[in-house]
């Protein structure tokens, strides 16, 4: 499914097809690692990484998580797991996404490690 959709986005021009590659490197590595079962248990993940990383290269933000949320995420048992991860994900990306961005990945990978 998410290849399929990130060919749809790359071919209406959402995002480009570095992007695509690289979102494709991020799902390879959480297959190989065992870190999810099935490509669908990334799906959103995967879709909020290529939308980042469009918005990454065009010098746009997100807006930031609420503060009840962050601090939700923070308190999670998952969450240095979490940012463990991201920091072996990101080394695969072009550059560095802000904090807010972060803070997105990080309850998205969350997700994902509770679906173990």
């Amino acid at each position: 499914m998410i290849k399929k959709k990130l060919e749809i986005l790359v071919s209406s021009e959402v995002i480009d097809e570095d992007t695509r590659s690289y979102v494709l490197k991020v799902l390879e590595y959480l297959l190989e690692n065992k870190i999810i079962n099935d490509v669908s248990q990334a799906d959103v993940f995967l879709t909020h990484l290529a939308m980042a990383d469009m918005r990454r290269k065009k010098n746009e933000a997100v807006a930031s998580l609420d503060e009840f949320i962050l601090s939700e995420i923070s308190a999670d048992p998952k969450f240095m797991h979490s940012k463990e991860l991201w920091q072996d994900l990101e080394k695969m990306a072009e550059k560095k996404f802000e904090e807010a961005e972060l803070d997105y990945f990080y309850l998205h990978i969350i997700n994902l490690l509770k679906e173990d």
